[in-house]
């Protein structure tokens, strides 16, 4: 549980806008749920990468003092996109 709450703070930034941004294009360009988690998997990572490392770079070694690499990071921002990509095929 210590080591999810970083993880929550992270992702705060990213997942919300995120999931909007994919729920939009998902419709609008699939017009199925699936459409969604493909989205938010290409999505995700863009806004990762602006967020971290173009506009914010330096919050890395926040949490890096919690104990995550920058590559773990970027691997909680694809697993998640991965997790909502798999539900949307689901549904």
């Amino acid at each position: 549980m210590k080591q999810l709450k970083p993880l929550i703070l992270f992702q705060k930034r990213i997942v919300p806008p995120a999931l909007l941004i994919s729920i939009a294009l998902g419709i609008l360009l699939f017009r199925e749920p699936w459409g969604i988690g493909l989205v938010f998997l290409v999505v995700a990572p863009v806004l990762h990468y602006y967020t971290y490392e173009i506009r914010s770079e330096n919050e890395y070694v926040f949490y890096y003092n919690l104990g995550f690499s920058r590559l773990a990071l970027w691997m909680a921002t694809f697993g998640i996109g991965l997790v909502l990509t798999v539900l949307s095929f689901l549904l």
